[in-house]
């Protein structure tokens, strides 16, 4: 599956096998083929990405939203963390 995940300081574009991230209403585990979802990301929260080659980035939230269409996830979120991806 395609991600974008964007901050205030980069964007970068990947494919992964997994998304885990805190809802605030419970822990999300979106694989390819998810269905169509649009979910808040809880303040201060994990996420993590599982690449297809299988390394897995973590990644420090303080809020931002996830929304999967079409097979393709983005990730709007507000983080300290420099480009990691």
């Amino acid at each position: 599956m395609e991600c974008r995940v964007s901050t205030p300081n980069w964007t970068k574009t990947v494919k992964v096998k997994e998304i885990v991230i805190d809802s605030g209403e419970g822990v999300l585990r979106i694989y390819p083929q998810h269905t169509d979802i649009v979910s808040s990301i809880k303040v201060n929260s994990n996420l993590s990405l599982r690449l297809n080659d299988g390394r897995v980035f973590n990644l420090k939230c303080n809020q931002g939203i996830l929304k999967i269409e079409s097979n393709k996830a983005l990730i709007l979120i507000d983080t300290d963390e420099k480009d990691i991806l």
